[in-house]
């Protein structure tokens, strides 16, 4: 009677990663395992994708550079 008592952590344990993968499984399916049999076979869908829109050009004057020091020489290491 004493010999099938020790099996019953080694049950708890598959029984623990079969319910960690089941629900893994649902999660990773996106939670809703009915979604490709609620839509129709025959019904197709169409996507347009417009261009974006181009930025307009503007005539903008350059960004002037700022003036180095004539003043100071450069650090030496």
């Amino acid at each position: 009677m004493a010999e099938g008592s020790n099996n019953n952590g080694l049950y708890f344990i598959v029984g623990g990663i079969v319910v960690v993968v089941a629900l893994l499984f649902f999660f990773m399916s996106g939670g809703d395992v009915d979604t490709a049999a609620d839509a129709p076979a025959s019904e197709e869908t169409n996507v347009t994708i417009d261009a974006a829109p181009e930025a307009p050009v503007t005539d903008a004057a350059p960004a002037d550079a700022a003036p180095a020091d004539a003043g100071t020489e450069p650090a030496s290491n």
